[in-house]
């Protein structure tokens, strides 16, 4: 029985007996899921109200407001959401025994689905505080750099180890509820049925290995890249006079970069979230996954535009 924010008539060791397990997890948050993204339209579609322009400029904030909006309103009124409802789960605290805060819930709110945002942000701020800072050497420089965009690729390869984790542990879904210790636990859970979850192990297992294998090929290719440029740079630095050296890497650090190459940015093309790439570079991503490499928002090949005469 829940009453206020506590759980009252149940030992603790009993609820820590009740952690819901994969299956309802899963179901709940793809029902959420389901449900942000009729808001998101809803919400776009009552932006488009406002002008063409308005819509090109903030229609990519009616996700996040809208994943907002559906998980606090549920928060702030001590209710389910209806993923939870639909298979009886609660979310408690680390301990077991009460109802999270409205506090904690926001704050697993916010990083659960601005928590991407935030993160490139972080990181875009340090990456301009390293450039301007001419008390780094250059060496150091580079090298801070090179791991600021390696970072920036970082959270792909978490969620994925994250979620295999999940799969063969059971425990947290989502790593924001992992940072605010939230839980989920059946309301129900005499009436759990029974059967194997030896699949989701599986699963678990084969996420692992594609995530492994992954980060082994796209470390190959970033040595390869790297040590292509560098021969590339001895080769030039030999056969070319001091001064037109200095001022083709001047030219080169002042160009603007692409963040899929990390190369001078060709044939610039702009994302409806705002992020400029080479077009051969996005498209080719796009190839593969359908959303932002920054922000991880929903893209399509048709949405991404070629801008002229623009570096």
């Amino acid at each position: 029985m829940i009453q206020g924010r506590k759980l009252i008539g149940k030992n603790p060791l009993d609820f820590r007996n009740a952690q819901a397990r994969q299956p309802e997890i899963v179901r709940s948050v793809q029902k959420d899921a389901k449900y942000t993204e009729e808001l998101t339209e809803d919400f776009s579609d009552l932006l488009r109200l406002t002008g063409s322009r308005s819509w090109i400029k903030y229609n990519q904030l009616c996700k996040l407001f809208a994943e907002i909006s559906y998980h606090g309103f549920a928060s702030i009124n001590n209710l389910q959401t209806l993923g939870e409802e639909y298979t009886g789960i609660i979310q408690v605290d680390s301990a077991y025994m009460h109802i999270p805060s409205r506090l904690l819930q926001l704050v697993a709110i916010i990083l659960e689905f601005g928590g991407d945002a935030l993160f490139v942000r972080i990181l875009e701020k340090l990456e301009k505080y390293i450039k301007d800072n001419e008390e780094i050497v250059p060496d150091a420089k580079e090298k801070l750099l090179r791991v600021l965009r390696i970072l920036y690729f970082s959270p792909q390869y978490i969620k994925a180890l994250h979620k295999s984790l999940f799969y063969v542990h059971s425990g947290k879904y989502q790593i924001s509820k992992r940072f605010t210790g939230l839980n989920y636990v059946l309301i129900r859970h005499w009436l759990q049925p029974e059967f194997s979850l030896y699949g989701y192990k599986i699963l678990g297992v084969i996420t692992f290995l594609e995530v492994t294998v992954s980060l082994i090929i796209n470390a190959y290719e970033y040595w390869k890249e790297h040590k292509r440029k560098k021969l590339e740079n001895i080769n030039s630095s030999s056969r070319r006079p001091i001064n037109t050296e200095r001022n083709a890497n001047s030219e080169k650090s002042e160009a603007p970069q692409c963040i899929l190459c990390l190369d001078s940015r060709t044939n610039t093309t702009l994302t409806p979230c705002g992020h400029l790439f080479c077009w051969n570079c996005i498209l080719d991503w796009l190839d593969e996954r359908d959303e932002c490499p920054l922000c991880r928002e929903k893209l399509k090949k048709s949405s991404v535009i070629p801008l002229q005469n623009y570096l």
